[in-house]
Formats: C-alpha cells, sequence, structure tokens
C-alpha cells in the first residue's frame, strides 16, 4: 500500500472522528489560551431610548476561554484532516505520473477551470452579483422558503462553476490547440506541460482553510503567508514559462514568425492563473480571508 493510500485512509478515519466528536468551543485555540473578549453586551438588558447611562449597564465581565482536552482533540483532528491531509493528498492527484497529471483535459477544463472558480467563489464580487441577480429574479416571481434560498445558492454555485469551466477552461484549451496547430506538436502532450500551474492552484486554493486556522492561532503574520504564496505562485509559472518555451523554440526547423507566435499563446494560461492568483489571494482579501 503506497503512501497516498495510507494517507487517504487516514483522512476517512479522522473525517469519522470529527464526526461523533463534539464541536469545539468557538474561542478555543489549539496551541494558546486566553482568547475571547473581556467584556460583552447583557441581550437582556439592552435599551432603545438611546440614554447612554442605561446603555453604559449592560457590559458584563467576560473570562477569556479557555480550551479543554476535548476543544483541542477536535481541533486538532479539524486541522490534521482539512488543513493538512486534504491539501496534501489533493496536490499528490495533481503532482502523480498515473493521476490527473496525464488527463489533458482534466487539467485544462477542471484544474485550471472550474478549480480557480471554486476557490475563488466566496471572495468574488461577480458571484456575489450573480448570485442576488438570480435570487431577485427568483423572488419577484415565486414565493421562496429558506430551503429554497439554499437550493438558489446551489444552483448559482454551479451555474458559476460551470461557466468558468467554459471560459477560463476554453480560453486555456484555444491558446494550446493554436499553440500546436502552430507548431504541429500534440495539444494533449503541451497541455500536461501545464500541470505545474494547476499545482499550484489546488494548493494555494486547499491551504487557505489552514491559513486561517495558523494565523488565528497566531503561528505567522500576514506577511510571511502573502510573500510564501507570491513565491510558489511565480516559482510554478516560471516553470510552466520554461517548459513550454523550451519545447516550442527547440523546433528549429518551424519558421520563426511562428515560434513567436507560438510562445506568446503559450503565456495565456499563465496569464489566467497569474490574475486569477492575484485576485484570490491578494486583491480580494481581508480580515476574514488570507
Amino acid at each position: 500500500m503506497n503512501p497516498a493510500r495510507h494517507a487517504a485512509w487516514l483522512l476517512l478515519a479522522l473525517l469519522a472522528l470529527l464526526a461523533v466528536l463534539p464541536p469545539a468551543h468557538p474561542e478555543a485555540r489549539l496551541f494558546s489560551d486566553g482568547w475571547g473578549a473581556t467584556s460583552y453586551v447583557d441581550p437582556a438588558a439592552c435599551v432603545t431610548t438611546g440614554d447612554a447611562r442605561a446603555a453604559a449597564g449592560t457590559l458584563r465581565p467576560k473570562r477569556p476561554a479557555q480550551a479543554q482536552w476535548a476543544d483541542r482533540t477536535a481541533l486538532a483532528v479539524r486541522y490534521l484532516s482539512w488543513g493538512l491531509l486534504a491539501p496534501v493528498l489533493a496536490l499528490a492527484a495533481v503532482c502523480h505520473p498515473r493521476g490527473i497529471r496525464r488527463h489533458a483535459t482534466a487539467v485544462v477544463f477542471g484544474l485550471l477551470g472550474a478549480a480557480p472558480a471554486y476557490y475563488q467563489w466566496p471572495l468574488s464580487p461577480l458571484f456575489v452579483s450573480l448570485r442576488q441577480s438570480i435570487a431577485g429574479a427568483v423572488v419577484e416571481r415565486f414565493p421562496v422558503t429558506e430551503h429554497g434560498l439554499a437550493w438558489i445558492d446551489g444552483a448559482t454555485l454551479l451555474l458559476w462553476l460551470v461557466g468558468a469551466a467554459l471560459i477560463l477552461g476554453g480560453s486555456t484549451y484555444a491558446a494550446i490547440r493554436a499553440v500546436a496547430h502552430l507548431t504541429g506538436l500534440q495539444w494533449r502532450s503541451l497541455a500536461r506541460q501545464l500541470w505545474p500551474l494547476a499545482a499550484v492552484t489546488v494548493l494555494l486554493g486547499s491551504t487557505m482553510d489552514t491559513a486561517l486556522y495558523l494565523r488565528a492561532e497566531g503561528v505567522y503574520g500576514d506577511q510571511a503567508w502573502a510573500a510564501a504564496r507570491a513565491a510558489l505562485l511565480l516559482l510554478a509559472l516560471g516553470a510552466t514559462a520554461a517548459a513550454g518555451s523550451r519545447t516550442i523554440l527547440a523546433m528549429v526547423t518551424l519558421p520563426v514568425l511562428n515560434r513567436v507566435a507560438a510562445t506568446l499563446l503559450w503565456l495565456v494560461p499563465l496569464a489566467l492563473v497569474g490574475i486569477n492568483g492575484w485576485l484570490v489571494h491578494f486583491h480580494w482579501t481581508s480580515r476574514f480571508h488570507v
């Protein structure tokens, strides 16, 4: 049994354990204590008269939260499963020679099309606008319950992923097919050289929750994580650009114009990944996302 299979079984066991463990206190931390507000507003004493003297009496002292062993166990299991094992297994599936790396269509339309959209939808203002437009149009015509709104959200997300697969994946596919036409190479062999872009997309996207966990624990600062993300993204872009350019420029029997045009077209998938990475990991960030 290979290490990846061991890790997969361990992930399943941790998820099963997480399902039966009581949820951790919302203010509990795995590596530190003393988190939480020092005071709170008593809801029973809320006033609406605007009397500042009456409002001042609504504050109550509150001791910082102290994590118990059950809280730390639940947090440790959650961190190990979603924060560590899931990203490692996803990255192993992308990079393994017998995995997704060999399937050109999955790389182009899945990992470079739908996957970036999946990682960006909680942050993208475009998705928020799409969701509000669809929900508004449905509510104006039909009575919608809270359960119905959940179906609207799911349908909107599905539409978002399919649209991204067609737009982002389709643009990448068109560029790679054009490169293949200019050089005489097989488009599938060219598409497989995009796996560093797919790998860094999956790695950065699947570790967003890990980054949130570690930042909440005070393990690192925002600048350190931003520098690490930028380095990984630039490394993948550079490696993919070098691999494709080397393959294209090595075909000395082709006209110079064909090689130059093919090299420029090769940069289209790199530009799409670079723009998406900048938006998700640097531009659309806030205190809730890193």
